[in-house]
């Protein structure tokens, strides 16, 4: 009797390991259909970020930035410590972690900046 229990625990255990197999397979095309598909999804994600600077480890990231006339560029602060950018152009409020600044550069032309509380941090914006 004893038998007859084991060998039916382990068909029970082989038909449900072959069939966890078997639709792993099935399901596995369509992940990676999914997985093609993301980048297209995060197209107009990563043109915003095209259009952006990263306040991070005490730098502006990039450090130039090129882009478009009548382009809106979005600082973001990713420091512990607040930062505050100063150009002859354009100035913004002291900016805590998470905390963002935009700018529309409507005339073309190359605009450096600074963060005023840390005159060591330098960035540039050239507008095209």
């Amino acid at each position: 009797m004893n038998n007859k229990i084991l060998i039916g625990v382990v068909l029970a255990v082989i038909v449900i390991g072959g069939l966890y197999f078997f639709t792993q397979k099935q399901y596995q095309p369509s992940q990676m259909q999914q997985a093609t598909q993301q980048p297209t999804a995060q197209q107009p994600q990563a043109a915003a970020q095209a259009n952006a600077v990263t306040i991070q480890n005490f730098a502006f990231n990039p450090g130039t930035l090129t882009v478009k006339q009548g382009t809106k560029v979005t600082w973001t602060n990713q420091d512990s410590a607040a930062h505050k950018i100063k150009s002859d152009t354009f100035n913004s409020p002291s900016l805590n972690q998470g905390d963002t600044f935009e700018f529309v550069f409507t005339a073309k032309g190359s605009y450096d900046y600074s963060c005023s509380i840390h005159p060591s941090m330098t960035g540039k914006i050239v507008v095209e």
